[in-house]
């Protein structure tokens, strides 16, 4: 099968590439700038990954790169957060328009786009993704909406967050803990989206609590949650003050906007994640034990030296 990534050079879109160049397809990354493109995607050069340049015309990239009617086109493209100077719905607004005019004009089988699970909260940011949905609905081939769980592994937004709290803070607070999450490991989240069926189907992992996670990761890095715990009051005028601060974004890396979605969790009511998977997702644990690189990882112990007594020396007469 054909597979076309856009966002492949982001943290969901790059595990898309390489799961699918793992189950053998030809992938074809639709990027801005190709030396955004991570190198550990196509390590030798393998003929099954190539580029193709954001915003060309869908129809000359088909013949120039034979791309056959009936390619799967998967959208993990979008900003992730608020960003500073950024208008969150022209950019999503952009990226929706473009990602359907390839889906039409390659003649996809299926045009699959990841968004996040939808919050209460009202926002700019919330707007802008619930008007990309709605842009892709429209779209003239079968589409899938995939409503994700914040996802987890090496470069997240979630345990590294976590985990550079640890490394940089003497205390670490507990605030929002009986918030629900089911975190979702970026391989299970790119396997979903290329099995991706008819609609909108939902996909998280494992339920935890935020205090719960908070202590694993704690305990997974060899550290204590020594501070207090932070009232949401507090963590508001926090992300207040320094949001999208650059010292700060990794102690605090939320603006109040995004505390308060944080705020309502995120649970996913009808899971489809195993159905699509067809095995049960990896788990919390082992990622933290395994693979995070903030785990604590004793140090080997030194053999004690050895201990001479008169019937181990040996005497060299001349």
């Amino acid at each position: 099968m054909q597979v076309v990534v856009a966002g492949a050079t982001g943290f969901v879109g790059r595990q898309v590439v390489l799961e699918a160049l793992d189950q053998g397809h030809d992938v074809f990354a639709l990027v801005r700038d190709e030396r955004g493109l991570d190198p550990n995607l196509n390590p030798g050069g393998r003929e099954q990954l190539t580029t193709l340049p954001w915003g060309a015309d869908p129809e000359i990239l088909r013949q120039a790169f034979n791309i056959e009617p009936g390619a799967l086109v998967v959208n993990a493209a979008g900003m992730h957060k608020e960003l500073p100077g950024l208008d969150p719905h022209k950019v999503h607004e952009s990226i929706a328009r473009t990602v359907i005019e390839v889906a039409e004009g390659m003649q996809a089988s299926r045009l699959v786009h990841l968004s996040p699970l939808q919050s209460p909260t009202g926002d700019a940011f919330i707007h802008s993704k619930a008007f990309m949905r709605q842009l892709i609905q429209t779209c003239g081939v079968p589409w899938s909406i995939l409503h994700s769980a914040p996802s987890y592994g090496p470069g997240d937004d979630l345990l590294d967050g976590i985990g550079a709290w640890m490394v940089r803070s003497p205390a670490i607070p507990r605030f929002l803990e009986q918030v629900p999450l089911q975190p979702i490991w970026v391989g299970d989240l790119a396997a979903a989206l290329l099995q991706a069926r008819d609609g909108i189907q939902e996909v998280g992992g494992g339920l935890i609590l935020w205090g719960k996670l908070l202590e694993i990761s704690a305990e997974a890095a060899g550290k204590h949650l020594l501070g207090p715990t932070l009232s949401d009051d507090t963590v508001r005028r926090l992300a207040r003050a320094f949001g999208h601060q650059p010292l700060f974004m990794d102690l605090v890396p939320f603006t109040e906007a995004g505390f308060l979605r944080h705020q309502h969790g995120y649970v996913v009511p009808q899971n489809a994640l195993v159905e699509l998977l067809g095995h049960q997702p990896r788990s919390l644990d082992d990622y933290l034990q395994n693979e995070w690189p903030y785990r604590w990882e004793p140090s080997p112990k030194r053999p004690s030296p050895r201990k001479e007594t008169p019937e181990s020396i040996e005497i060299n007469n001349p």
